[in-house]
């Protein structure tokens, strides 16, 4: 099958998972990403994800999942899966000094395969970027020093696009 490339909204995407031919929902589709919250691992505006749908029962900690934001208007957030607990989970932004609060485990849409950034393509699921990940989650108390420079450099960049 040739890939197409298509326009669409979240929602549309999770209408096109129910009805997909297998029932099974595995309609790959990127995104790009225009939120900070997943610094350093996912770049507002310069990165794509691909997002695939995820059934409850597959779902573990360290994936990276969508569901849907807390403010109005069609937000999504894509955030790492934090905490498992029974029939609820908690996600945290990779970018974040804290998790979110409590969510239905109903509430995640799916969860990241590949996140494509320039000509480099990361594997989520690959045992190395595991380790990375895993790593990232342990240097928690340290977090608000290494995203310091990310953080600077995003104000940079938005501040003076053609230079940063």
């Amino acid at each position: 099958m040739m890939d197409k490339k298509i326009s669409l909204t979240v929602e549309e995407w999770v209408v096109l998972q129910e009805q997909s031919p297998d029932g099974a929902g595995q309609i790959p589709v990127w995104f790009q990403v225009t939120g900070g919250s997943m610094m350093p691992f996912v770049r507002p505006f310069r990165d794509n994800v691909m997002i695939v749908a995820v059934k409850e029962e597959e779902l573990k900690v360290g994936d990276i999942v969508l569901f849907p934001g807390k403010y109005a208007g069609g937000d999504y957030c894509l955030h790492r899966l934090y905490q498992i607990d029974g029939e609820r989970v908690q996600t945290f932004g990779d970018g974040n000094l804290r998790p979110d609060h409590w969510q239905p485990k109903r509430q995640i849409l799916g969860k990241a395969l590949f996140i494509k950034r320039g000509r480099l393509t990361i594997d989520c699921e690959s045992p190395r970027w595991q380790k990375v990940f895993r790593l990232w989650n342990a240097l928690l108390p340290l977090r608000p020093l290494l995203l310091l420079p990310f953080r600077l450099m995003n104000k940079l960049h938005r501040l003076f696009p053609r230079i940063f």
